[in-house]
């Protein structure tokens, strides 16, 4: 047809191939095209499938890609949406892969952004989990963060929660500590308060303590402020 000048493009030569019962599934056109010549890289593949409306959603052209063999990691497959145009942020990128059950939990999710060089930086890390919404507060966050990984000591986590934003005041801090179960007794709270430069002298830390709530009466403050302990921990 193309030698007699029946056909001129490959719309018609689809067409054509189709009516007359040439070609019936998408996996024999795409043979045909690349069998002829006509379809040489996958971009080429992508935009004539969609020319001729032969996948009309980003699902049918996934499912297409791998079905035919062309993807087949999701790196290649993050990598090939970028390229044609179909992702072009972070956040679509993971409301994709979702969608499509490739990422399941956020354990999935940070691997793969590190995996594929998205995160590179706890900040950033953090960031992104809170506008995709997935970490809604502190104790969802620390909690993410020690099982993956990220935070291993309190002073590590102390760093990251004032460097984020997350801890403004001592107070917060104490507090939260307690919240989360990293700080339980009196001495552990003094020693952490000197251990992070957050108590220097008995003075700051009797203020503090009453300040928190730690120390009520007087006999407790002189009781405190006797105890060979408490002074090996203060001095």
């Amino acid at each position: 047809m193309q030698t007699v000048g029946l056909i001129h493009t490959l719309e018609q030569c689809l067409n054509r191939m189709q009516t007359v019962g040439l070609i019936h599934t998408l996996k024999q056109c795409l043979n045909r095209m690349q069998t002829v010549g006509l379809i040489h890289t996958l971009e080429q593949c992508i935009n004539r499938m969609q020319t001729v409306e032969l996948i009309h959603t980003l699902e049918q052209c996934l499912n297409r890609m791998q079905t035919v063999g062309l993807i087949h990691t999701l790196e290649q497959c993050l990598n090939r949406m970028q390229t044609v145009g179909l992702i072009h942020t972070l956040e679509q990128c993971l409301n994709r892969m979702q969608t499509m059950g490739l990422i399941h939990t956020l354990e999935q999710c940070l691997n793969r952004m590190q995996t594929v060089e998205l995160i590179y930086t706890l900040e950033q890390c953090l960031n992104r989990m809170q506008t995709v919404g997935l970490i809604h507060t502190l104790e969802q966050c620390l909690n993410r963060m020690q099982t993956v990984g990220l935070i291993h000591t309190l002073e590590q986590c102390l760093n990251r929660m004032q460097t984020v934003g997350l801890i403004h005041t001592l107070e917060q801090c104490l507090n939260r500590m307690q919240t989360v179960g990293l700080i339980h007794t009196l001495e552990q709270c003094l020693n952490r308060m000197q251990t992070v430069g957050l108590i220097h002298t008995i003075e700051q830390c009797l203020n503090r303590m009453q300040t928190v709530g730690l120390i009520h009466t007087i006999e407790q403050c002189l009781n405190r402020r006797s105890h060979p302990a408490a002074q090996r921990q203060i001095f």
